[in-house]
């Protein structure tokens, strides 16, 4: 195993837990060195691959070369830093390894600036705020979390953010990191911010700097085209995880799902497949969670901006256990989205996986296998079959 890396595998997903003290370091950890060890396996930490060659089957690094029989490509992905003026500057982190986590603990300062709302740039804003910092965010769309929400929720998300005390900032672009050699504040089209510290988490893109042009066949949202097997267009090479692209088993639709889950069960098949296997990947689901201080919030599947006007139907419910937002394309489940007791969403996932045509299936007498997200879906009947006419 060959990384650019100098860790052994850790949780990018509890970085903010260590940021906001909340963990110690080495609990960030997954691996150590020695359990590689014990299991057989050569760990090449520090050692980044300058080139590829895939007719010689050859790595280079700086001090040598390392031949392979079969490889696999897991180069995750990398921050999306568009060109601002001053990104250069001490105190400008896109939190996205443990070295950056490292540098937000040791910062010292008073006020922070998150530029970016997806779940890394709340998580980054909460944790900060739990350290006791004045934390401003800033986003360039209409609402928190816009690839996980539609704005009813997320503007009960937003509300609670603001409510302990982060300032949110909406349809705002960043025109400048000000300051010296070090951060001073940050200058959108509408406002100057002070700032210690510029935390930038706009996105992610594939990490695809060791390939050149022609080696491997990309796909049209930029990941390396896979085939089921996880294998790319060369022979003998398979890729995994945020690097492929793959095809959500919910919209049918080929493109970039950088999600842990996803990328877990990618690698666990490449690698078998590697070794001989003829294991299939499924596909991918958008499945995500984050506590907003406490408070849970999950997204499965499509937004209703993602569906055709002509097409879309949404039910948005409020009751004691929270806020339920159902995303409908024609008599099609097609995505939910919860605040609150989030265990409930799990059981509306096969129903969206199945396609069901709800309303037949709501209109016909249940049955235990209808399984518990129908039970859910039958709390709301009333108001889905008013929704399907």
């Amino acid at each position: 195993m060959v990384t650019k890396e100098p860790y052994p595998l850790y949780s990018a997903c509890i970085l903010a837990d260590y940021i906001a003290d909340r963990i110690p370091r080495q609990r960030v950890f997954l691996r150590t060195a020695e359990d590689y060890a014990r299991a057989g396996i050569e760990l090449m930490l520090a050692r980044p691959v300058l080139d590829w060659s895939p007719e010689r089957h050859m790595l280079y690094f700086d001090d040598g070369a390392l031949r392979y029989d079969r490889l696999v490509i897991a180069t995750g992905s990398r921050p999306l830093i568009p060109p601002v003026p001053g990104i250069e500057k001490d105190g400008f982190v896109a939190l996205k390894t443990l070295r950056d986590a490292d540098l937000l603990r040791m910062a010292h300062g008073k006020n922070a600036v998150v530029v970016g709302t997806g779940p890394v740039g709340i998580e980054a804003a909460i944790a900060l705020r739990h350290r006791g910092w004045s934390v401003s965010v800033v986003e360039m769309l209409d609402r928190v979390l816009p690839r996980l929400f539609d704005l009813p929720l997320a503007n009960t998300l937003k509300n609670r953010l603001e409510k302990r005390g982060i300032n949110i900032f909406l349809d705002e672009k960043v025109l400048e990191i000000l300051g010296g050699t070090r951060v001073e504040g940050v200058q959108t089209d509408r406002r100057a911010l002070p700032a210690d510290v510029v935390v930038w988490v706009i996105g992610m893109r594939p990490e695809l700097t060791l390939l050149n042009e022609g080696q491997l066949l990309l796909g049209a949202s930029g990941g390396i085209a896979v085939d089921r097997h996880m294998q790319t267009t060369q022979e003998g090479v398979w890729a995994c995880g945020d690097c492929v692209e793959s095809e959500d088993l919910v919209s049918g639709c080929t493109g970039l799902f950088m999600l842990w889950h996803n990328a877990r069960l990618q690698g666990r098949i490449a690698g078998a497949n590697a070794a001989g296997a003829g294991k299939r990947y499924p596909g991918s689901v958008n499945i995500t969670t984050i506590n907003v201080f406490d408070e849970a919030a999950a997204s499965v599947g499509t937004l209703a901006s993602e569906v055709s006007p002509g097409e879309r139907k949404v039910l948005h419910r409020r009751s004691p256990w929270g806020e339920l937002y159902l995303v409908l394309k024609d008599t099609c489940l097609m995505g939910v989205q919860a605040v609150g007791r989030t265990e409930r969403v799990g059981g509306l996932i096969g129903i969206m996986l199945q396609g069901k045509d709800l309303r037949k299936t709501l209109v016909r007498a249940s049955s235990p296998a209808d399984g518990p997200g129908l039970g859910i879906l039958r709390n709301v009947r009333k108001d889905l079959l008013h929704l399907f006419g």
